[in-house]
């Protein structure tokens, strides 16, 4: 243990002494009665860096923990930065020092101490305020006063908007309306950083009331140029423009220029006057590609085929363009499209539109359409005949079948037999015609023709006898007396020689002697049908030998000798031998549906043959169905017999 025996004044050698005795015996008397102490290591927590800034005045150090009691002291290595004041720092510069911390001894722990690094850095400054202001565009310019600080470094100032108010140095150049940031900054120094103060500057002035500045619409290569027009103003100041896209369209003052394709926002900018601030007004200039020139584009029609490919290329409008071509259907059901070739399906009409597409300077085309007209031609099924008999009921048509939809009309041939009036047959007399059915062309299907026969049938008509007729050759053309009859149908009439006579509109002609058949025919009319077949025999005689005398010879003046003169004898006339033909006899039997045909007194090897509703029928018995039958028999090609007949 170390004491301090130095005293402040001196004192009488004996109270000295006197005193030291006193002590002595004291000391002596405390260690005999204490125990012996043992010195003990005082053991510190960390110390670490102290950081901080100028400008806070002092700070207050924190001693690292510690196991000892004992009081503290600090020293600063760098008084100019820091000093010391018990336990406080005193900053008084930026820089560094080094802070040592001494612990004192105490008791049984020993004195220890321990240093920590002290950094101050610049610190920030204070700023008094920065006021925003409004000013008048007519004070022209204003003088910034900047913002007191802690800190004596320089100040500087910038605008956020120098076309509305330039800065130099601290003077304000006021050129528009408008609000503009103001901000002001203060260098750093030794002792401080850099530091901003910001205040927004209003510039009061009128806004000019601005007319439309409409867009415009181009096309490439249709112009060269365009001279823009500025928009109304109630400002006098001068206008400018600009292009937000060159690569679309330039412009040099007023005068626009077309570049290319797409779209550009052209800005026109009038500068302040007087009181009245700046201005924009904007508009979109748009370059379109040309439209190309598109030639006609017709309507087509096409026939439809059941058994045909159905297919048809369609040929697009000219143009001045390259572009490919879109071709859609309206109706696919129609006819659907790949590429340029229309596939047919069906009769009927689709819209086919076409459009070209884009190429080079060249746009889209407007598109442009016309009418694919698919006609199909019907197929007409069968249509069997009809057999009616005079006085049936009217019936009413049943067309053929078809496949197109469009309504049938009708016509009779014969309007004496049957009428058609509305597809409802009247049956009006006895005969055959042939009724057209006609259907209907439309748009999409051809028109549809059909044909049948109707034959009706009427009473036989009652005939009565066929006197034999007799002439001479040579006698003049002799009309045919026909039977008695309750028909009044025409008659016809055939001769079974032309070599004896031939008939001519009801007239005999002759030509050579002997005998012919003549056969004749009743006509259907009215009520009444065909006749059965009359026949008669026509008897020609040859024409009377006639002799002639010749005149006699003149006797000459000098009469020789006659000669005899010979007695001519006429050569006879030979008479032909007439074999004459034996008449057919057809007869022509009903027991039910049984009709029974014989004939009788043909001549040798001369073909007969016989029909029912012109159906060959055999000479002999015939089982037959119900209805209307007409029985014919022809000899040699000839008819010889008609009868009709009523099976039930």
């Amino acid at each position: 243990m170390h004491i301090d025996m130095n005293t402040s004044h001196r004192t009488t050698p004996t109270l000295a002494k006197k005193s030291l005795v006193l002590a002595l015996a004291i000391a002596i008397i405390s260690i005999a009665i204490a125990p012996i102490a043992t010195a003990t290591t005082t053991i510190f927590g960390p110390f670490p860096r102290i950081t901080t800034t100028y400008g806070v005045g002092t700070f207050t150090i924190v001693p690292p923990t510690t196991n000892s009691p004992g009081p503290w002291s600090y020293v600063s290595s760098n008084p100019r930065v820091a000093t010391v004041s018990g336990g406080v720092l005193n900053i008084l510069s930026t820089g560094t020092s080094t802070i040592t911390a001494t612990q004192a001894a105490s008791g049984v722990f020993t004195e220890r101490s321990r240093a920590a690094l002290l950094v101050v850095n610049p610190g920030t400054p204070v700023v008094g305020a920065f006021a925003s202001q409004s000013v008048s565009i007519t004070q022209g310019s204003l003088i910034l006063k900047p913002p007191t600080s802690t800190s004596n470094g320089a100040w500087s100032f910038t605008s956020s908007k120098p076309a509305i108010a330039s800065l130099s140095g601290n003077v304000v150049t006021l050129l528009d309306g408008g609000v503009v940031d103001i901000t002001a900054t203060q260098s750093s120094t030794a002792l401080f950083n850099s530091t901003t103060a910001k205040m927004t500057l209003t510039v009061v002035a009128i806004d000019p009331v601005i007319g439309t500045f409409g867009n415009i619409t181009l096309m490439k290569d249709s112009v060269g140029s365009v001279t823009l027009i500025s928009p109304t103003s109630s400002s006098l100041g001068t206008w400018t423009f600009t292009s937000s896209n060159p690569a679309v369209a330039t412009i040099v003052g007023a005068t626009l220029t077309p570049v290319g394709l797409g779209t550009s926002t052209i800005t026109a900018t009038q500068a302040h006057s007087g009181n009245y601030a700046s201005a924009t007004a904007s508009m979109t200039v748009t370059i379109q590609a040309a439209f190309p020139t598109l030639g006609a584009f017709p309507s087509v029609t096409a026939a439809y085929l059941a058994s045909a490919a159905n297919t048809v290329v369609i040929k697009v409008p000219t143009s001045n363009s390259t572009g490919a071509w879109t071709l859609t259907s309206s109706d696919p059901t129609v006819a659907s499209l790949s590429g340029t070739t229309a596939t047919l399906h069906k009769p009927g009409a689709t819209l086919i539109t076409a459009t070209q597409g884009a190429i080079g300077t060249y746009g889209p085309s407007t598109p442009v359409a016309m009418t694919l007209t698919v006609v199909g031609t019907p197929t007409i099924g069968a249509w069997a005949n009809i057999e009616k008999v005079v006085k049936d009921s009217d019936f009413t048509l049943t067309p053929p079948t078809s496949n197109s939809p469009n309504p049938w009309s009708y016509s009779s041939a014969d309007t004496n037999v049957v009428d058609v009036v509305a597809g409802v047959v009247k049956v009006k007399g006895a005969g055959q015609t042939t009724i057209t059915a006609t259907q209907s062309a439309s748009a999409t299907w051809a028109q549809g023709v059909a044909t049948l026969t109707i034959r009706v049938l009427g009473d036989i008509p009652t005939i009565g006898a066929f006197a034999p007729m007799q002439v001479t050759v040579g006698e003049a053309p002799l009309a045919i007396k026909p039977p008695t009859t309750n028909s009044l149908g025409a008659w016809t009439y055939t001769s079974s020689d032309a070599k004896i006579a031939t008939v001519s509109a009801g007239t005999l002609v002759i030509v050579g002697a002997g005998t012919a058949t003549i056969t004749a025919m009743q006509l259907p009319l009215g009520n009444y049908s065909q006749s059965n077949t009359v026949q008669t025999t026509l008897t020609v005689k040859a024409k009377p030998f006639v002799v002639v005398t010749p005149s006699p010879a003149p006797t000459p003046t000098v009469k020789p000798s006659p000669s005899p003169t010979p007695t001519v004898k006429p050569t006879p006339t030979p008479t032909a031998t007439v074999h004459p033909i034996a008449t057919p006899l057809v007869t022509v039997s009903v027991a039910k549906r049984v009709i029974t045909i014989s004939v009788a007194k043909a001549a040798a090897g001369a073909k007969v043959t016989a029909t029912i509703n012109k159906v060959a029928a055999k000479i002999g018995k015939n089982t037959v169905k119900p209805g209307i039958k007409t029985v014919v028999v022809k000899i040699a090609g000839k008819v010889v017999y008609t009868r009709g007949l009523t099976i039930k």
